[in-house]
């Protein structure tokens, strides 16, 4: 059965082109483009700017050079672009964007909204395509996308006459090609005029007609709200499942397959005149690799490779060494929800009958014993009254000579659009943190899940309980190697109370090894902003290395291996210096080492016809199918048609690893392998991770510490103790 892409290769004619060649200045080329826009071609090249022409006359003096197409695919793929937007410009389009070419449909029935409303609404949810090039196994392709994409297509005047309340909104202002760029935030409204908060921090006013509500869904659902009061739910849903359903994969396959006709026929015409034609889209089934089911190791150094029967059968990996039986477990939650929330807690501990994988509860899966439980109420729903609370049970229990072993914290979904300072949430998470208790939180209306949907949600819950009060539901085997190994995590979070300046960037890093073929997740944890990134890179590295090799007894000689995963957009030359500079100091080790960039965001789409006839995940390929685009580069599914929970899913996403060039370790099947059981390694949830728990466990160490540090008071200290031991992020 077929597989295919949606990337489609170019024909490239054996013609060459004449190019202007200038030096570079990049003030120079930015004043060229903006005196020249349309007439003229300028693309940067190394310490040179090329200047493409219709007829070999250029508006500079400059050296000709003679470009083959076939020789120059990176010049070639330019000039492909920028003839596809010249073609969309001429149709009175307006694409904008480059890195990829971004094309919003303005058909009414290409307006998802509209259908679900029936009505002139200033919201709406239209079809985009992206498109780009690609090289994939040294040979250039064209890159078609398509999803969906809020718009607002009234300016702020409009909000204003139907009094909705813009004071601290985002909004936007058009640029000349079409792009809205962010403005800031709105502060006062005087008539016509706003006062709006600048990314510099700087407030300007600015005429409400030439401003527009930021498309963004909080903007978006809180309209909803404005306009359709107590119907807002029900049309949220039916605008998650519209666009989901948009997104499966025989209707985006239908879409990017009738755009790709249209460039079939038409072709794409450069500046000169030249015609690149595209092909169908190959059959890579015969190209494409399945991956092996992860194993994982429970009590007794039991296998199964499949996490919720090993656990049934053989309990947990710590199962005999955990030190928390009968746990003293304390509860906090409001006191007009405190009956439900007593229902919830026991069902949490002591199990569901009806639950076909949590009939046990905490208790009887984890092998926990009783646990004693104590009820705390909160007078208030406000940081004051969670501090009373959690303050009397810390009290409670120190006055016994005793800690909880862990915090079950009930809060609000509404919590979550407060500020740091008053928000309950992170005042509890901070005060048990300071008294080395772990904390579990959940909202209240996760009480008002059916009972198929609860079992699902206390499984997961119970699962990061027992993380979290330090034990080990199961460790990933690994299959030994002659190396030592050692996976870094790199993640990040965007934390602060405004996306401008009071907002701050923060860098999260865990660390996996691999021990006695089993891959333990590391103690190690830090989160920092990133001016003091590469420093805690250093750092965590030498702590870890020099924490091991004691456990693992490595002897003078050994070879050492070091993998980085990281989802920035790329490796910058100070990180691969400071990892480095740890190396240096471990001279009596063979160190070798791999930076490997993780990326979501790449537009690819594998299309698998074995599935067409699926109820869910049409088209969806299978879990852990692999197809390999370069040397240093594979496309990797860690989700699959089978991970899809119903039919209105989208398509699934796959993972593109690549490898640094500075890498001295390269084998791209290894690690796309590794890097496909960490995905399967969270004890947040039994579900396969759409990335791997190197990435989403510093994204959650970043996060969690990020606003942790708003806080009066709070120092990462804290989490030098028992606490930092655990997986108290999850």
């Amino acid at each position: 059965m077929p597989i295919n892409l949606n990337a489609f290769p170019l024909q490239i004619p054996g013609n060459s082109l004449s190019a202007c060649v200038i030096p570079y200045e990049q003030d120079r080329l930015n004043t060229l483009r903006a005196e020249h826009k349309g007439t003229y071609v300028f693309r940067r090249q190394g310490d040179s700017i090329l200047i493409f022409s219709q007829d070999g006359q250029y508006p500079v003096i400059g050296k000709t050079q003679t470009i083959s197409l076939k020789d120059d695919f990176g010049t070639t793929c330019f000039l492909v672009k920028d003839g596809l937007i010249r073609h969309f410009t001429s149709l009175k389009r307006q694409p904008s964007g480059f890195n990829p070419i971004e094309l919003v449909s303005i058909k009414s029935e290409d307006n998802l909204l509209a259908s679900i409303l029936r009505e002139e609404y200033p919201f709406q949810i239209y079809v985009r395509y992206k498109i780009d090039t690609r090289f994939i196994n040294e040979r250039p392709y064209l890159v078609i996308d398509c999803s969906t994409r809020r718009a607002v297509g009234e300016n702020c005047l409009y909000f204003i006459g139907n009094n909705f309340d813009l004071m601290g909104r985002y909004v936007v202002a058009e640029q000349e090609d079409g792009y809205r760029k962010l403005l800031g935030y709105v502060t006062k409204i005087e008539d016509e005029m706003l006062h709006i908060v600048q990314p510099d921090g700087k407030t300007g006013m600015f005429q409400g007609r030439d401003v527009y509500l930021e498309a963004s869904r909080k903007n978006f659902d809180d309209y909803i709200l404005h306009t359709h009061g107590s119907q807002k739910d029900a049309i949220i849903e039916e605008v998650r499942k519209a666009i989901s359903s948009f997104n499966s994969g025989d209707n985006k396959k239908a879409r990017i397959d009738k755009l790709k006709k249209y460039f079939l026929s038409k072709g794409i015409i450069l500046i000169d005149g030249t015609r690149i034609d595209i092909e169908e889209a190959e059959n890579i089934q015969g190209a494409c690799g399945q991956l092996d089911k992860p194993v994982f190791v429970f009590n007794d150094n039991r296998e199964a490779d499949w996490a919720e029967k090993g656990l049934s059968q053989y309990g947990p990996y710590t199962k005999r060494t955990f030190d928390r039986n009968d746990p003293s477990i304390c509860v906090i939650c409001a006191e007009h929800d405190k009956g439900r929330v007593e229902q919830f807690v026991r069902k949490l501990l002591k199990g569901m009958s009806e639950s076909k994988y949590f009939s046990n509860g905490l208790e009887g899966k984890f092998s926990l014993g009783t646990s004693r439980v104590e009820v705390f109420a909160t007078g208030t729903e406000d940081v004051s009254g969670y501090k009373n609370a959690i303050e009397t049970a810390i009290r409670k229990k120190s006055d016994d000579s005793g800690r909880w072993d862990l915090a079950l914290v009930q809060v609000r979904q509404s919590f979550k659009t407060l500020d740091v300072g008053d928000n309950p949430y992170y005042w509890g998470k901070s005060l048990f943190f300071l008294h080395q208790v772990p904390v579990q939180d959940f909202t209240i209306e996760l009480l008002t899940q059916s009972p198929y949907s609860l079992g699902y949600s206390l499984n997961n819950m119970a699962l990061a309980c027992y993380a979290k009060m330090g034990g080990v539901p199961w460790l990933l085997k690994s299959s030994p190697t002659l190396s030592h190994e050692l996976v870094v995590g790199i993640g990040s979070a965007n934390v602060g109370p405004k996306r401008e300046a009071g907002g701050h960037r923060i860098m999260g890093i865990t660390t996996v090894f691999s021990g006695d073929g089993s891959y333990i997740v590391s103690n190690t944890s830090k989160a920092v902003v990133p001016e003091a990134y590469c420093d805690a890179l250093t750092s965590v590295l030498g702590e870890t290395i020099q924490k091991i090799q004691k456990r693992m007894n490595w002897q003078k000689g050994d070879t050492i291996r070091l993998i980085f995963h990281a989802s920035v957009k790329k490796f910058n030359k100070e990180e691969i210096e400071a990892v480095r500079s740890v190396i240096r100091s471990y001279r009596d080790y063979q160190i070798e080492y791999a930076f490997l960039k993780i990326s979501e965001d790449h537009g690819l789409h594998m299309f698998d016809s074995s599935t067409a006839g699926e109820q869910k995940g049409r088209l969806a390929p299978q879990r852990g199918k692999t197809f390999k685009l370069s040397k240093h580069e594979m496309l990797v599914y860690l989700i699959g048609q089978r991970e899809l929970r119903q039919e209105t899913d989208g398509h699934p996403r796959g993972v593109i690893l690549n490898i640094h060039k500075d890498s001295t370790f390269k084998d791209i099947k290894y690690l796309s392998a590794q890097l496909y059981s960490f995905a399967s390694h969270s004890w947040r949830s039994y579900f396969p991770n759409p990335m791997p728990v190197t990435i989403s466990y510093s994204d959650l160490i970043a996060r969690n510490l990020g606003w942790l540090n708003q806080l009066p008071g709070w120092n990462d200290s804290i989490m030098i103790g028992k606490i930092g031991q655990s997986q108290w992020f999850l």
